[in-house]
């Protein structure tokens, strides 16, 4: 983002800092944040905005050791809090629930911060795997991380309700981090214990389009707290259902949203002096792991579009078919790293900001998705944001002000927010 509207932005959050607090704190009352959740941001330069918002992260060890040194006091705190408004007792044993990805060693890596953390935090935490809808016969895996850390994952049982190890770990909680793209195990329903996040809002079921509608009705009224020009922080947005990209069904709706919406963004372009021709991603509004993306600058990509690209916007994670997909204003981003495309990540416990890492990309231009071949991580430590955002100030700061929490941290606990609305809206 450019000096004049990075300071901007914080400015407007630093003379607004009391509305500010009073309004999070007002909606995170209304809406109880997620357990935690990652928001992958775009800085363009003219505007800033989430791109995507993960419910069950799983970059723990991506983030910042300084950073890690602080997530167990702000767990702890954030699980006091999740208690008392969900009116649970505090748990002194917690269950992570993750992925079966017993090959995937950077995944693992993650499940072993993870871990840590929460036993830094003051809590039992063990992990429990799913097999066969948690009927599976008895076992115990012992994998290794990428750096050789030894994670043990113990099958599921539930007896009458009660979910646990078959080794007789009896959780008070039980945190996910799985998004379930195929489903979740039915032994989930009914389960005594508190779940955090729902499983009802993994892929299976989730829609992107359905966050950015929130996002966007919230970015709306927050920057009016702020006196901020909404479109500095908001993504133009739109679902497209009933599509199959294999055979042709849809199409000329995902045509004509993307002609309106290119249109639209070539008017905003002129009105705030942007040179650059618009461009879109046409992405699954359901799934995630960069799968089902498609950039374009021009209908006629998607009218001519090859054999190769129908069938990769046709199937998701895990082949999942791909019937729905969202078009979405592209944003760019202005953030390098040794000289590579890059964009920060922003994670979240609760309503509070925990930390960061930089995805990076060797072979994306500023425009493409990240998430792909090529990506690889760098760590982010919030001092770092902070010290970045040294521009000519309008407004001089003193030196305690959380500048990362008035440029990148709003916008992600938006995204947050967002977030907690959707929860809200399936657990009524």
């Amino acid at each position: 983002m450019s000096p004049q509207v990075k300071n901007t932005i914080a400015t407007a959050v630093f003379e607004h800092r009391a509305q500010v607090k009073k309004w999070f704190d007002e909606k995170f009352k209304q809406y109880p944040a997620s357990f935690y959740c990652s928001v992958d941001i775009r800085d363009s330069g003219e505007k800033i905005a989430p791109v995507d918002c993960n419910l069950f992260p799983a970059g723990f060890n991506n983030i910042c050791e300084f950073d890690l040194e602080a997530s167990p006091t702000i767990f702890r705190n954030q699980i006091e809090k999740m208690a008392l408004l969900h009116q649970v007792k505090v748990p002194e044993k917690i269950l992570i629930v993750p992925e079966n990805h017993t090959e995937n060693k950077f995944y693992l890596e993650n499940l072993y911060y993870l871990k840590s953390i929460l036993e830094e935090a003051g809590f039992e935490t063990a992990f429990g795997r799913y097999e066969a809808n948690c009927e599976a016969n008895p076992q115990t895996l012992e994998l290794y991380s990428h750096s050789e850390k030894k994670i043990v994952q113990s099958t599921l049982k539930k007896t009458n309700g009660v979910l646990q190890t078959h080794t007789g770990f009896v959780p008070d909680w039980v945190i996910l981090n799985n998004d379930f793209s195929q489903g979740y195990p039915e032994c989930l329903d009914g389960v005594s214990q508190p779940i955090f996040p729902t499983y009802k809002l993994g892929w299976h079921s989730r829609k992107k389009s359905t966050h950015f509608d929130f996002y966007n009705q919230l970015a709306l009224e927050f920057a009016n707290v702020i006196e901020l020009e909404p479109w500095h922080i908001t993504i133009d947005s739109k679902a497209v259902s009933g599509v199959n990209f294999g055979e042709d069904v849809g199409m000329d709706r995902v045509v004509e949203v993307a002609r309106e919406m290119l249109e639209r963004l070539q008017k905003e372009h002129e009105l705030h002096g942007i040179a650059r021709k618009p461009a879109l991603f046409i992405k699954n509004d359901a799934g995630t792991y960069g799968m089902g993306i498609m950039v374009i600058e021009s209908v006629d990509e998607l009218i001519k579009m090859n054999r190769r690209t129908k069938n990769k916007m046709s199937t998701g994670k895990n082949k999942s078919a791909i019937d729905q997909v969202i078009v979405q204003e592209g944003i760019p981003t202005l953030m390098t790293t040794e000289g590579h495309t890059a964009e920060p990540v922003i994670y979240i416990m609760g309503e509070e900001l925990i930390g960061g890492f930089i995805r990076a990309n060797s072979e994306r231009s500023d425009m493409d998705n990240l998430n792909s071949q090529g990506m690889f991580f760098k760590k982010l430590c919030f001092k770092d944001l902070s010290d970045s955002l040294a521009c000519k100030k309008t407004t001089e700061f003193p030196d305690d002000f959380p500048t990362l929490e008035a440029v990148y941290g709003v916008v992600a606990k938006l995204s947050a927010l967002a977030a907690a609305m959707e929860i809200s809206q399936v657990t009524k």
